[in-house]
C-alpha cells in the first residue's frame, strides 16, 4: 500500500499562501537554555528533524537520511530523548509506511519503536517517558494508541469508527489532547491516560486542530480554522476560548515555550511553511526560521523545549 507524503501534504497547504539558518527577525529571550526542533527540508529533497535555539542561533541537524522524511519531533520530560516520525519512501516517491522512532537529543542512538506497514504518526511522550502515545491508522481508521518502549506492546485508547489524532500527554502524565471529527468536524477533546472520561472541550462548528498543553497544565493552545487558521488559548477545561494569533495567514502546529510566555507556530506568511513566535497575548511576533529568500524550503512542525544545548 501507497500513502501520500504528510510533509507534502503539509508544505503544500501552507504554500497557499543544511546548517545555514535564514534566520530574520527578534529573538525571544526568555530561557536561555531553551531550543525549538522542526522538520524541514532547507539541505536536501526530503525532510529532516533539526533544532535551533530559541534566540534564533546555532542551528544543527540532527536526522541525516536523504531518503525517507523525518517529522514531527518531540522532546521526552527529561529532555534527554526525542520522539519523531520517519515517512519510508519508495523508488518512485510513494511513502509505503509512516515509523515512529526514537534518538537522543543529540541525534545519537537513533531506532525504531512502532514498524507494523500502517500509518503512525504524532508521538508524544508519556509520564516517565517509559511510553509514547502516537495516532495510528492500522485498525482502518485513526486511533491513539499507547506503546511501551520497555515491551514494544501497543495498546489502543480509543478504538473509535471516527478519526482520532494528533495526541498530546498533559504535563502531569494524567491527561490526552487530541483531535477528532466525532461531530463531524474537528474539534479538541480530552481524555485520561487510560483513554476513559472522553469529553469535547472545544464543541464550535469551525475546523480545531493540532492542540497542545502549555507547561502548566493549566491551558491549552491550538488552531481554529474559519478563514484561515489562527493561533487560539484556552482553559485546560475548555472555558475562556480566544485568539492570541490572527491574520490572513495560515497558523499551525502552536508549541508554547517552558516559561508560559512565548509560542511558536507554522506559518505561510514567508511564503512558504516556515517558524514565528509571538509572546503568549499574540503580541511582538516575529521570524524565527521565515525568509523570502528561500522559498523552496520549508519548516514546519516546532516543538519548543527546555532541554540543553
Amino acid at each position: 500500500m501507497r500513502f501520500v507524503s504528510i510533509a507534502v501534504v503539509a508544505a503544500a497547504t501552507l504554500a497557499a499562501g543544511c546548517t545555514d539558518s535564514n534566520i530574520t527577525g527578534v529573538a525571544h529571550r526568555s530561557g536561555a537554555g531553551d531550543v525549538v526542533l522542526f522538520a524541514s527540508n532547507r539541505a536536501d529533497d526530503n525532510f529532516e528533524i533539526y533544532r535551533i535555539a530559541a534566540n534564533g542561533e546555532d542551528l544543527r541537524r540532527l536526522t541525516v537520511d536523504r531518503v525517507n522524511n523525518d517529522l514531527a519531533p518531540v522532546v521526552s520530560h527529561d529532555g534527554k530523548h526525542v520522539a519523531w516520525q520517519k515517512e519510508i519512501v519508495a523508488p518512485d516517491g510513494g511513502v509505503t509506511s509512516v515509523e515512529i522512532w526514537v534518538m537522543d537529543i543529540d541525534g545519537r542512538n537513533q531506532h525504531v519503536v512502532v514498524r507494523n506497514a500502517a500509518e503512525n504518526l504524532n508521538p508524544s511522550w508519556a509520564a516517565g517517558d517509559s511510553a509514547v502515545v502516537y495516532e495510528s491508522r492500522a485498525p482502518g481508521n485513526s486511533d491513539i494508541f499507547r506503546v511501551s518502549l520497555a515491551s514494544g506492546a501497543a495498546l489502543n485508547l480509543t478504538s473509535n469508527p471516527f478519526a482520532d489524532q494528533y495526541p498530546r500527554v498533559s504535563p502531569d502524565g494524567t491527561k490526552i489532547l487530541f483531535q477528532s471529527n466525532r461531530t463531524l468536524n474537528f474539534d479538541i477533546y480530552v481524555m485520561s491516560l487510560d483513554g476513559s472520561g472522553v469529553r469535547d472541550l472545544t464543541v464550535n462548528p469551525a475546523d480545531d486542530r493540532f492542540a497542545s498543553w502549555a507547561s502548566d497544565g493549566a491551558h491549552v493552545v491550538w488552531s481554529r480554522f474559519t478563514d484561515s487558521f489562527d493561533i487560539f488559548l484556552m482553559a485546560a477545561d475548555g472555558s475562556g476560548q480566544h485568539p492570541i494569533v490572527a491574520s490572513a495567514f495560515e497558523e499551525t502546529n502552536p508549541s508554547v515555550s517552558p516559561d508560559g510566555a512565548s509560542v511558536v507556530y507554522q506559518t505561510n506568511r514567508y511564503p512558504r511553511s516556515s517558524l514565528e513566535i509571538a509572546a503568549i497575548d499574540g503580541s511582538g511576533a516575529h521570524s524565527l526560521t521565515g525568509s523570502a529568500s528561500r522559498p523552496a524550503v520549508s519548516d514546519v512542525a516546532p516543538w519548543w523545549t527546555a532541554a540543553a544545548p
